[in-house]
């Protein structure tokens, strides 16, 4: 029996409760979820900053979730090279704004392998954090504070 193999490219940065669920959800559509950690130069590259956390401890942090059964890489941008190289028939996103689903579409068609963009995943994102560390709010803060 063939198993499905999903795969969940990401930064994985200042890993937090939104990398939690996606990779949770990931999980529950395949058998076995492989989970790619951008390096920190695609990192850079990609989104125009570089990961606060270095790419060997992001790896070991999501390698330690027990939702995921191994950790790759991810080097170059793109999808074709990876499922070339691991296998997957579905990909997993957690971009809330559509263009990474259709650009993986895009990318993958004639592969057969599914693409699977999440909407309302955790609200704590990286970006929320990023901004925490500069010492800005949110401005809407919806968490209560505990004195």
């Amino acid at each position: 029996m063939h198993s499905m193999v999903g795969y969940a490219p990401a930064v994985f940065d200042l890993f937090h409760v939104g990398h939690l669920d996606l990779l949770r959800r990931a999980e529950a559509g395949c058998d076995r979820l492989v989970a790619g950690v951008y390096t920190d130069e695609l990192a850079e590259s990609l989104l125009g900053y570089r990961p606060v956390v270095p790419l060997i401890e992001r790896m070991e942090i999501v390698g330690d979730v027990r939702h995921v059964a191994e950790v790759v890489v991810v080097a170059e941008p793109g999808l074709r090279a990876a499922w070339e190289s691991i296998g997957f028939g579905r990909v997993f996103t957690g971009c809330p704004d559509g263009v990474a689903a259709e650009a993986a579409e895009r990318e993958l068609a004639g592969t057969g392998v599914r693409v699977v963009a999440f909407e309302g995943l955790a609200e704590t994102g990286s970006a929320i954090l990023r901004n925490a560390l500069a010492g800005e709010r949110p401005a809407q803060d919806r968490r209560t504070s505990v004195a």
